[in-house]
């Protein structure tokens, strides 16, 4: 009996991926360029969310982040970052039970591009 538990826990443990496409992600921005007077801020395109285990991956109108790396938190949270020597960027994705969808952003280090934005989408299905 034994040697069965000890081989089942052995196997790898396999993970459903989950797939989200959202849209209607609008929100508040502060940016250097309006010198951080808070804006109304939105996406006109489709972001697609898919976590499979421990990764992840975020695409807007198909294109990746250029150069983020994405992980997967939990089954329904997304973190991103990227930097280099003077320049950061970070995101969060939450998606809700409900079909909403949270999301934020921050840019340091780019100039007039420096930025921090909140937003709210939902959910308009699942990837195929």
């Amino acid at each position: 009996m034994r040697l069965i538990v000890a081989a089942v826990l052995a196997l790898p443990m396999v993970a459903n991926a989950s797939c989200w496409t959202v849209k209607d992600l609008k929100g508040s921005s502060y940016s250097e360029r309006e010198g951080y007077s808070r804006i109304d801020d939105a996406f006109s395109g489709t972001f697609t969310i898919v976590i499979d285990g421990d990764n992840a991956t975020v695409l807007y109108d198909g294109l990746d982040g250029g150069g983020m790396v994405y992980r997967a938190m939990s089954k329904n949270v997304v973190v991103g970052l990227t930097t280099e020597p003077g320049k950061h960027a970070m995101e969060t994705w939450v998606v809700q039970p409900d079909g909403v969808v949270l999301m934020s952003k921050t840019l340091s280090g780019f100039g007039g591009m420096d930025s921090t934005k909140a937003m709210v989408g939902r959910v308009s299905g699942q990837c195929k």
